[in-house]
């Protein structure tokens, strides 16, 4: 059978190749599945989730770090298939709300492994959280801190805590900056530990607090971070906050370094997680021998695990020679990231044209508003470039694994999209 890779060198495109002119993703002959199960469908390898998880492990592995831990973000993805794939590999969990802690818990997961970082925790939620076990709780404010220690005094039980701080960096390059100083995010680090700061009050409290047991530092500069430069004031800062916090004689057992690890969206350079690695390498220089480091990740782990697949439904043709696609459903219900944060996902037709012209189309949603259309990939005209469509062929949006499912929504009453979750049988 003749079989052609898709010509492209990122590692995103893992798994993913045509075969006689038919798209298959992770072995699986998309016409073949789509036939059978309705559109839109998304589906999912947990072998490319392995892959990744084994990407970010061997990668950040070569850290002189006393252990080593990678922290799967809930939020980023809530099928019980993905947590289950990521507790058999044995990460952690990062959390925002009590539903993401009995998602992890149904799923097999250890509540100990459990890092709770909303930046709200009323008592009740924070009771709820210790009578689990829940091993980590990331302080935010003083206020967040004090909910904490009252819970735990109330139930008699001692509290895991990390500071969550916010080094102050602003990040130019992407729409999820956590830091800075307007940031919601964490606990400003004060320039100097003379005279008071509310960083230097939480830190004093914390550790003279009967109740809570100071571990160390949490840091979460932002998502879909790709100006290194940024990235590493951000983490120069956490060094020299670590540095003195030590010369106090005080311990970090731990730095949570949050996540941030990109994915190409149509960006025209995303840096490779090898880059990162590099930067934590360099401005830690030893620092990390006796504290267990964890990476958080949500994106990178699930993006390129997954596809959507959409029929087109109508193609209307203006006089303008604008070609306009209508898919089957509407980007509110599916990839609303696409109006949101304007992500540009790469889009593959399942039957390969041959001695077809290339097409500047606009891809619409299937609803009224005005809004639900597809960004495209040329700039600033909102087209993507096709061979010619068909009413009824399939189109894939790829790297749609991560928040998809999580921010879709049932605008106008639709349905959200089905899930096909492909198995990866191969495991011994």
């Amino acid at each position: 059978m003749h079989s052609e890779k898709i010509n492209l060198d990122e590692e995103k495109y893992l798994l993913l190749e045509y075969q006689e002119k038919t798209l298959f993703f992770n072995g699986l002959n998309l016409e073949e599945l789509l036939k059978k199960y309705k559109t839109p469908l998304f589906i999912f390898s947990q072998e490319i989730l392995e892959l990744q998880y084994k990407k970010i492990h061997e990668t950040f592995s070569s850290l002189n770090t006393q252990f080593l831990k990678i922290a799967f973000s809930v939020k980023s993805n809530p099928l019980p298939e993905v947590a289950q794939t990521f507790m058999e590999k044995g990460a952690d969990f990062e959390v925002t709300s009590i539903g993401e802690i009995k998602h992890v818990i149904a799923n097999g997961g250890e509540p100990n492994k459990i890092i709770f970082t909303n930046i709200v925790k009323d008592k009740p939620t924070v009771k709820y959280c210790l009578e689990k076990g829940v091993g980590l709780f990331a302080v935010d404010s003083w206020s967040d801190m004090r909910n904490i220690e009252e819970a735990c005094k109330a139930l008699q039980i001692r509290a895991n805590v990390l500071l969550r701080v916010n080094p102050g960096t602003q990040l130019n390059d992407t729409l999820f900056s956590c830091t800075g100083g307007n940031s919601k995010i964490g606990i400003l680090i004060p320039k100097t530990f003379e005279g008071e700061s509310q960083f230097n009050k939480i830190l004093d409290h914390c550790l003279n607090s009967e109740w809570l047991c100071f571990q160390g530092l949490h840091v979460h500069l932002g998502s879909q971070i790709v100006n290194l430069d940024q990235y590493r004031e951000g983490m120069r800062k956490i060094s020299l906050l670590i540095t003195q916090i030590e010369e106090r004689g005080f311990e970090i057992k731990i730095l949570d370094i949050g996540g941030g690890l990109p994915i190409p969206y149509g960006e025209k350079h995303v840096p490779p997680i090898e880059k990162f690695k590099d930067v934590i390498q360099e401005e830690f220089n030893g620092q990390l021998s006796s504290i267990t480091l964890i990476l958080e990740s949500g994106r990178y782990l699930t993006a390129p695990a997954g596809v959507l697949a959409l029929q087109i439904s109508i193609i209307k043709e203006r006089e303008s020679n604008l070609n306009i696609a209508c898919v089957n459903g509407s980007f509110y219900n599916t990839i609303p990231d696409v109006i949101i944060a304007d992500w540009h996902f790469p889009i593959k037709k399942v039957k390969k044209n041959i001695n077809t012209p290339i097409i500047p189309y606009r891809i619409v949603g299937s609803s009224n508003d005005t809004l639900d259309y597809y960004k495209g990939s040329i700039e600033g005209n909102s087209l993507v470039l096709l061979s010619k469509l068909e009413e009824e062929d399939y189109i894939v949006f790829l790297q749609t694994g991560a928040y998809s499912i999580s921010f879709n929504s049932t605008y106008c009453m639709e349905e959200r999209p089905l899930v096909y979750f492909n198995f990866n049988t191969s495991k011994k």
